[in-house]
């Protein structure tokens, strides 16, 4: 990769930011989303990074505690697109969130209850607090589960105004509020008067993240897109990227590229 792209964040580190999804990106995707930990050597390098960088910023829809105990204290963790953070060293529900917190906890207690008069074998439900993660990846038949969760998931979105999200072999319930990797990214660029931004990502949901560089692009940020290939990455994130890297270890030597 030209180091040209990463020109404008290592000349000037303080103003620069980046952002990054988790899964997929600092870690290998797994068929048990509980069972992914960073790649080796990931911690340090973000450490690194953490002291050059104006800003260094996981943007996950994987909950908050988790990243937490895995990345530690010091890196800014963003989890369930932007619900909930972390500071100093405990998970933080934004208040827009926490005011849908009974009604998701009611809409978990349905799907749990729903699925388990179903015959889906490996079929899991995630409980991210204000967020229901409904996945079929280790599911015995993939596609036939994939069609009764799609029922499930539009069933309880219609019942109780919902959002819905698909990501990697999954359907996502959100409460009715816009929460996205986009206003995280946006909001804190701009907090922070970031004039460089990279944001890395691999899965559908973080074409939400390039919307937001696209954005700070039109008012002179430069910007660097990237997209952590696979078997599974979305062609139109490969289509909008302006660097494709193979895997979570072309994403860790990308950033060991900007130290």
């Amino acid at each position: 990769m030209s180091i040209e792209l990463l020109r404008p964040l290592i000349a000037d580190p303080r103003a620069a930011g980046v952002f990054l999804d988790f899964d997929g990106t600092l870690s290998h995707i797994v068929t048990v989303a509980s069972d992914a930990r960073p790649l080796s050597g990931v911690v340090e390098t973000l450490a690194e990074l953490h002291e050059r960088y104006g800003l260094v910023s996981i943007v996950s829809g994987r909950s908050a505690h988790q990243l937490l105990d895995w990345l530690g204290p010091k890196i800014e963790i963003w989890g369930v697109h932007g619900a909930e953070t972390t500071y100093e060293g405990k998970v933080v529900l934004a208040p827009r969130a926490e005011q849908h917190w009974q009604l998701m906890r009611r809409v978990y207690d349905e799907a749990r209850d729903r699925i388990s008069t179903l015959d889906l074998p490996g079929v899991l439900i995630e409980d991210k607090g204000v967020m229901v993660g409904l996945h079929f990846r280790a599911a015995s038949d993939v596609e036939r589960a994939r069609h009764i969760l799609d029922g499930v998931a539009a069933d309880l979105a219609t019942k109780h105004g919902l959002l819905r999200a698909g990501g990697r072999l999954a359907f996502e319930l959100r409460p009715p509020e816009p929460f996205s990797k986009s206003d995280v990214i946006l909001t804190r660029s701009r907090a922070l008067g970031l004039r460089a931004v990279m944001f890395i990502g691999d899965d559908r949901v973080d074409l939400p993240g390039f919307d937001a560089l696209d954005e700070l692009a039109r008012s002179g940020v430069a910007t660097v897109r990237v997209a952590v290939s696979s078997d599974e990455v979305p062609e139109d994130l490969v289509a909008r990227a302006d660097v494709v890297v193979e895997g979570p270890e072309g994403c860790l030597d990308l950033l060991r590229q900007l130290l």
